[in-house]
């Protein structure tokens, strides 16, 4: 402890004493240690942060396997009767769907996140309240009897202050009273990574609180609820698939329309990262900026042991003597470690701040998304240990090497001749190694950043058939228990009229499903007169949303022939239907599709317009087939109301918040947005993978340059007597610069080779991250060397400027 105490306080003055060196280390430190830090956090909240869950290994998911969706949720009809006939190998279904309800405050009005849940819920997680009581199955009885809810910990702190006595208190969600039975564990923010309910209810108030018109318990064709079950003492998951497998063969035949080619999939909860739909994009993407930040900090750990081997260099007399005088080389080595340790720590340090920092900023950023996510990436335990081997491994990595450089025993040698190694030397030395490394791994991180670019631009440039002008969007509920059905109309009429009638608005319309949803796809099961269905299915599904007439201005969707939706498509009037070109084109290839019709169930539609092409599900699909149906045909009291505007999308968004409430306070806001907004939540995953890779890869490409810069800048160091006698022998300045850059520009040439080759190699496993642009793009595996390459000969070129007008007559009058 007193060698350990002594070390310390010698690594203190040289930290004190090289204070230059100390805070470019310090600095370099802590960008790599806080880039992995912030993206550990993320990684944590998002993929390993969990509430325990009893036995997991005996929890499963259950989904509903569609021709075109691999993991669907459930429809309430659809659970219950799961639920009846797998008692056998389940001993435990639990349901839960995600909703937003409306708060009343008096004065304001608060939207809030919350999920509807069954009465096994709450005892299949094994969760246990930290005040009052959860939901069980006497609130999961009768429907629309049971207005209670138990709220979140956040939520309880937040809003309620921590009231110890907020239990039997009630709140006002969507314009009714309910009862606050409990309060949630801190610990348990939900079961999905990103979306925390502020309150749970009971899934039988799902009619009460989201408003439709259409009663969500039996509708068996309503895909949003999510099932959880655990296997019943002794029950195996083989048994579960078996048992489902006959459910969906006793589902297909009594329910051929909903299930005729559905399948059911029973995944562990333990294969489960985020969801079964998202994992395959999650986890990679995770897994990638984990090694991204890991090179940099590798980088930023060989700069520095670039640099600790040159200030070695020049302390192996001092340390040579030590030596003579009796010092072993494991007490020098340990003090050279202590040092690099030390200077590890104040980065490491300095990096969970500056991880603090960048993480309140991103999550504090107004980014364009469809629900507001909530991440916990406070600092716990598990972050300050990955920060704390983080920089443990950083010391060792950059300190190791040079200290054991530094300590070899050629005491004579370096006692005789203190300027032993002062030519040019051996072109493989240990330092020049490290910085070919550096060189290798930046260009591979340019390489990733720049296909990550080019696929951001390859998004930005597709068309998505719709939102090119200013338009303002509002989603609200008509609460069916408030409005009868003729006042519905009256009153959608009402706000379509004053909207119409605001400044700067010049067309307005509704839709009951925006185009490019993520929360929500609506199909139709479709049958056309001489075509016959793909095999195992008793229709097409197409995608289909309802729309009335002022929607297709309003949105931007141009209708290429036939004619518009008018007042007289109402709800008694035949049926019509306007279609896209690549559903016309599908099943009336060589005639008009005008006129044409399809049927749906007993329903027949007639085509009466082809509207241009636009993007239904994702930007990088191939064209899919889509259907408008008259909304007034098929009235929704979710609609989404659209205003287009020649002025700020975002002051007329307000300006439709304005309108609702002026029209009735009845009506519940479910989100606000911009039209952009909405387009730019779908390139919003890109776009962040962008600035990522991109500032790493400049983290990186900074700290390779210093590399460089270091090595030509030792050199010269190390060789001003020989450039001096070279030049008073007539060399030429010109000659001096082109032998100093050829020194280190040979080491970023072989850096730039070794990193093409291992670009190559890895960007293969990014394809399924990047959209329209091939992994072995030509722009960039000619673009990255070359800016690489410019920005290494900078860095060659500023050192060997200064030794070639170096004064040959002082530098040898100074020998």
């Amino acid at each position: 402890m007193e060698r350990l105490l002594a070390d310390l306080r010698v690594a203190v003055r040289r930290v004190r004493k090289r204070i230059g060196f100390t805070v470019v280390a310090v600095l370099s430190l802590a960008l790599g240690i806080g880039a992995n830090t912030a993206i550990f956090s993320l990684v944590d909240a998002i993929l390993l942060r969990r509430a325990p869950l009893p036995q997991a290994d005996r929890v499963a998911e259950i989904y509903q396997k569609q021709p075109d969706f691999p993991f669907s949720p459930f429809s309430y009809p659809d659970y219950r009767d799961f639920r009846d006939a797998t008692r056998s190998v389940f001993s435990q279904v639990s349901i839960s769907r995600y909703t937003a309800a409306s708060r009343d405050m008096g004065d304001h009005v608060e939207t809030m996140m919350g999920e509807l849940v069954n009465g096994d819920y709450f005892k299949l997680l094994g969760v246990r309240p930290v005040l009052g009581r959860l939901l069980g199955p006497e609130d999961d009885v009768s429907p629309g009897g049971h207005a209670v809810i138990v709220i979140s910990y956040d939520y309880w702190q937040r809003a309620l202050n921590g009231d110890p006595h907020a239990v039997g208190k009630a709140l006002r969600l969507a314009g009714r009273d309910y009862t606050v039975v409990g309060v949630v564990p801190k610990s348990y923010v939900g079961t999905m990574a990103g979306i925390a309910p502020s309150f749970y209810g009971s899934v039988q108030m799902v009619n009460q609180i989201e408003g439709g018109g259409t009663d969500e318990l039996t509708a068996r064709g309503n895909h949003s609820s999510f099932l959880k079950a655990r296997l019943a003492p002794g029950a195996t998951m083989a048994q579960a698939r078996a048992v489902a497998a006959r459910f969906t063969a006793d589902m297909q035949a009594r329910y051929p329309k909903e299930w005729s080619g559905s399948s059911l999939v029973v995944v562990p909860t333990t294969e489960i990262a985020v969801n079964p739909l998202l994992d395959s994009v999650v986890v990679p993407a995770a897994a990638a900026l984990m090694i991204v930040v890991g090179l940099v900090l590798l980088v930023a750990c060989a700069n520095l042991a670039s640099f600790l081997l040159a200030q070695a260099r020049d302390r192996q007399r001092d340390i040579a003597i030590r030596l003579a005088i009796g010092a072993t080389r494991r007490a020098l080595v340990q003090q050279l470690l202590t040092e690099s340790l030390l200077l590890a720590i104040i980065g490491g340090v300095a990096g969970v701040l500056l991880s603090r920092i960048a993480l309140g900023a991103l999550l504090g950023a107004n980014l364009p998304l469809p629900l507001p996510i909530w991440l916990d990436v406070s600092l716990d335990a598990r972050v300050l240990t990955f920060a704390i081997v983080a920089s443990a491994v950083a010391g060792l990595l950059f300190g190791l090497v040079p200290a054991l450089q530094a300590t070899r025993p050629a005491v004579i040698e370096w006692i005789k001749n203190e300027n032993a190694g002062g030519g040019p030397g051996r072109r493989l030395t240990m330092r020049n190694t490290l910085v070919v490394g550096q060189v290798a791994v930046s260009l591979l991180l340019l390489v990733t950043a720049a296909l990550f670019l080019r696929s951001l631009q390859a998004q930005m440039q597709v068309d998505p058939g719709f939102g090119k002008a200013p338009a303002a969007m509002v989603w609200f509920t008509i609460p069916a228990d408030k409005f009868d059905s003729t006042r519905r109309v009256a009153v959608l009429d009402e706000i379509e009229r004053r909207s119409a009638a605001l400044p700067g608005v010049r067309a307005v319309g509704v839709t009951d499903n925006i185009l490019l949803n993520p929360l929500s796809q609506q199909s139709k099961r479709i049958n056309v007169a001489g075509f016959t269905p793909p095999k195992g299915q008793v229709g097409f599904d197409i995608d289909y949303a309802a729309a009335d007439s002022g929607f297709f201005d309003a949105a931007g969707v141009t209708i290429l022939r036939g004619r518009n939706f008018t007042t007289a498509d109402g709800p008694g009037a035949p049926r019509v239907a306007i279609i896209n070109e690549v559903l016309a084109q599908r099943f009336w290839p060589n005639r008009d599709a005008i006129g044409q019709s399809f049927s749906s169930d007993t329903t027949t539609f007639r085509v009466i317009g082809i509207a241009r092409n636009t993007k239904v599900r994702s930007l990088g699909e191939a064209p899919r087939g889509f259907i408008f149906g008259a909304y007034k045909q098929q009235f929704s009291t979710n609609p989404m109301l659209i205003a287009r505007t020649d002025g700020n999308a975002e002051r007329t968004t307000v300006r439709l918040l304005g309108v609702l409430r002026e029209t009735s306070p009845d009506l519940y806001v479910l989100q606000m947005k911009t039209l952009s907004s909405h387009l730019a939540a779908m390139m919003l995953p890109a776009r962040l993978g962008a600035i990522a890779f991109t500032l790493f890869a400049g983290l990186a490409l900074a700290l390779a340059v210093l590399g460089v810069y270091g090595v030509v800048s030792y050199a010269v160091a190390r060789r001003t007597r020989e450039m001096g006698i070279r030049l008073a022998v007539g060399a030429s300045p010109t000659g001096i610069v082109r032998l100093l850059m050829r020194e280190g520009m040979t080491l970023v040439v072989v850096g730039a080779a070794i990193g093409l080759a291992l670009g190559m190699a890895a960007t293969r496993l990014l394809e399924a991250l990047l959209f329209g642009v091939r992994t072995g793009d030509p722009l960039t595996f000619v673009g990255a060397p070359l800016l690489l390459l410019a920005v290494g000969a900078v860095a060659s070129l500023l050192p060997a400027r200064r030794a070639s007008r170096i004064d040959p007559a002082r530098v040898l009058k100074t020998e």
